[in-house]
């Protein structure tokens, strides 16, 4: 026995607010074509595009030679996938196939082929149990706007109704089960149509019932009925039982006189409102949204963070759902059989190689794309190198500098994937620091004498102090003496006092450090180096709120205020220094200033590598030759009473600079080992500069 099938289609054609269709085809040997299809009514008439579309894919399923129903409705669809687009173009309304409803289907047999597309919706009644199988579908493709098709057969009793949206709008899902179940699809039809019976005129119903009739099935009477039926919209399958004299064309009003309150949003001003409205209250809702979501998660913070309890049942809970888990997946595995859980453990085994031959390939690759990146910049270093030379033929020594500072960039780039090319790396580099400072006339030392390695007893060293072969050294806030190539410490800055900077006291044999406690506040301590003691600490100024450095000159103690652009002078009193003034007459910005140093004239130096000239607390012209490449940042600057020199080192350059008090450079001293400069002492005949390196104390010979 085939199926049954009935539709329901109440629709006014001029209070109606769609445009509706249903439409089934003639019973032939690849079975029977149906088309439900429904649109809003826009200002252009669509009615022949409708019309289009419904003869079009009738007439290809009348004409079709094809057997296979589920092969033909995919051809069906094909069909109606090229012409959709079309017509979109020809009937100029925006998104004009996202406001269409429509579903197309073949019945054959027991078996239904079918598939939809926007607000249809397809219910299944299987054993007494609905199923939605088919629903709105509003993500509509473009370029295959149909795309998957539904198919199965009915039982003794199934149904299926394939309907517009507007259907459970009127009536619950639970009654139209009822109904279908109960009923034929003609009866099933007749008893829904009772219960629209007062809709307003403008709602549509464009649906259609299919069943596998069962021998319970109910079949109305004409008595039975109590709205009149239109015998020509039923199928032959579907009997009803006549009484003598029924009228069956007898005519009643269908709805009442209703106001249409929906149909005012089709009004201008009101359909703006509302969108400007809906707009407004997606806004708040979304901020509600993301402020309840923050809410919650800083709740959660709070408890997590300050209460035992809530983090105790937090843990307990996550480790309860881990214990779970791995239960259910340990029993689940238990209940295998032997050779499920071998095949589970092969693949297991199979993944891990995959997986392993997968990293040693991605591994290799990557190591071939770092190897050849790695010989192009050889190549191009090589290249840059050739540029270099050509350029110091005709002495354009500016240009060859920005030439090696290129090589430089290429260097940093280098990315070693092997202990070999590391090597080069380091060559290359070593190569590059020789031949640019060639460049810029600067004296390399490969490997500068050293005097004493502290590294067994200094982490972080600071100042430097030379007093007739003796040096003291501050580190670690300690003082250190190096005397007959010992080192001995000799005093540690404790109390939470922690040491600052360190200045030598020429005319004595002591130092002056400048101390930090733990209130901020800034004392000066006196150490004599004989006794291996304080002997007085000053207290400082209460303007001078910083140190950046010191230096004693003429028994006068000047302190580098770079917070407060200030030289504050302490004057010898006794054995330490009265309270200091203001040295700087004029203001001057010393904010970057980084070191002092003073031979009866003051000299800054700044962290531009700026040097400037102060004498009687007034600022000086000083011409002076600027390095090439100028002076970093933290340079230290170191003169004496009868110096004919200034002598800098250059921490961020592994520099050291020796300036005549003209301005003119005499030398300057590059190496790789000044990874480290911290401070520098000169010997009193000027033949040597005593480097302290953090944990190395260097000896740099001075040219005659």
């Amino acid at each position: 026995m085939g199926l049954k099938y009935h539709k329901i289609f109440t629709h006014d054609h001029i209070n109606a607010r769609e445009l509706s269709e249903v439409y089934t085809s003639d019973s032939s040997d690849h079975g029977r074509l149906f088309i439900i299809l429904e649109l809003p009514k826009q200002k252009i008439d669509q009615q022949p595009y409708i019309d289009q579309l419904i003869n079009e894919v009738a007439t290809y399923f009348d004409t079709s030679h094809q057997e296979n129903p589920e092969t033909l409705l995919e051809e069906l669809l094909q069909q109606i996938n090229q012409l959709l687009p079309e017509m979109s173009s020809a009937v100029k309304i925006p998104n004009w196939i996202n406001t269409l409803d429509l579903s197309v289907g073949i019945i054959y047999n027991n078996n239904v082929f079918m598939a939809g597309i926007g607000n249809i919706r397809g219910l299944l009644i299987h054993s007494k149990q609905l199923t939605t199988i088919m629903s709105k579908n509003s993500n509509i493709n473009p370029h295959k706007i149909f795309s998957d098709i539904i198919s199965g057969e009915l039982d003794d009793g199934d149904a299926l109704i394939v309907s517009t949206e507007s259907l459970f709008d009127y009536i619950s899902k639970e009654k139209i089960k009822q109904l279908t179940g109960q009923y034929s699809p003609s009866a099933a039809a007749i008893k829904i149509n009772e219960l629209l019976e007062t809709v307003p005129d403008f709602v549509t119903f464009n649906s259609l019932i299919i069943k596998k009739s069962a021998i319970t099935d109910r079949e109305l009477t004409p008595g039975e009925i109590k709205k009149p039926i239109d015998r020509d919209d039923l199928e032959i399958k579907d009997t009803i039982k006549p009484l003598p004299d029924q009228n069956y064309h007898s005519s009643l009003p269908r709805t009442k006189t209703v106001v249409d309150l929906g149909g005012l949003k089709n009004v201008g001003v009101i359909k703006k409102t509302s969108s400007i409205l809906s707009l407004t209250a997606l806004y708040f809702k979304t901020l509600w949204s993301m402020f309840s979501l923050i809410g919650k998660k800083i709740k959660f913070a709070w408890l997590f963070v300050f209460s035992t309890k809530f983090r105790k049942n937090k843990e307990e809970k996550t480790i309860d759902n881990i214990k779970e888990i791995t239960n259910q997946k340990y029993f689940w595995f238990q209940n295998l059989s032997t050779k499920k859980k071998i095949g589970i453990i092969m693949l297991f085994v199979v993944i891990l190689i995959f997986l392993q031959s997968l990293v040693f390939l991605t591994q290799e690759k990557a190591d071939d794309t770092k190897n050849e990146n790695f010989n192009k910049l050889l190549v191009d270093i090589e290249t840059k190198y050739q540029e270099v030379d050509a350029k110091l033929i005709y002495n354009d020594e500016q240009a060859a500098e920005n030439i090696l500072l290129e090589i430089e960039g290429l260097i940093a780039q280098m990315v070693p994937s092997s202990p070999d090319q590391q090597t080069q790396i380091d060559k290359l580099s070593e190569t590059l620091f020789h031949k640019i400072n060639d460049v810029r006339h600067i004296n390399v030392v490969p490997s500068p004498l050293e005097k004493f390695d502290m590294s067994a007893n200094i982490t972080n060293s600071q100042d430097i102090v030379q007093k007739e072969g003796i040096f003291y050294i501050l580190a670690d806030n300690k003082l250190y003496k190096i005397t007959d190539d010992l080192l001995e410490e000799i005093f540690n800055f404790a109390g939470g006092q922690v040491a600052n900077s360190m200045t030598d006291w020429p005319e004595k044999n002591r130092v002056v450090v400048s101390t930090l406690s733990a209130t901020n506040e800034i004392s000066y301590i006196i150490f004599d180096l004989d006794k291996k003691q304080i002997i007085g600490d000053l207290k400082q100024n209460s303007s001078n709120t910083s140190v950046k450095d010191l230096v004693i000159y003429g028994n006068n103690l000047y302190v580098l205020d770079d917070k407060n652009n200030q030289i504050f002078k302490y004057p010898e009193s006794g054995n330490g220094f009265a309270n200091g003034q203001p040295w700087l007459k004029k203001e001057v910005d010393t904010s970057q200033a980084s070191s002092i140093t003073i031979d009866g004239s003051v000299y800054l130096i700044a962290n531009d590598g700026k040097i400037q000239n102060f004498l009687k607390g007034s600022l000086e012209p000083f011409d002076y030759h600027v390095p090439r490449p100028i002076i970093g940042s933290g340079a230290i600057i170191k003169t004496f009473r009868d110096s004919n020199y200034l002598y800098i080192i250059d921490p961020g350059n592994y520099r050291v600079i020796i300036l005549d008090k003209d301005g003119n450079i005499k030398d300057q001293y590059a190496s790789q080992k000044f990874d480290a400069l911290k401070d520098l002492a000169v010997d009193p005949e000027e033949k040597a500069i005593y480097l302290l390196n953090n944990q190395h104390l260097y000896l740099l010979a001075i040219n005659e």
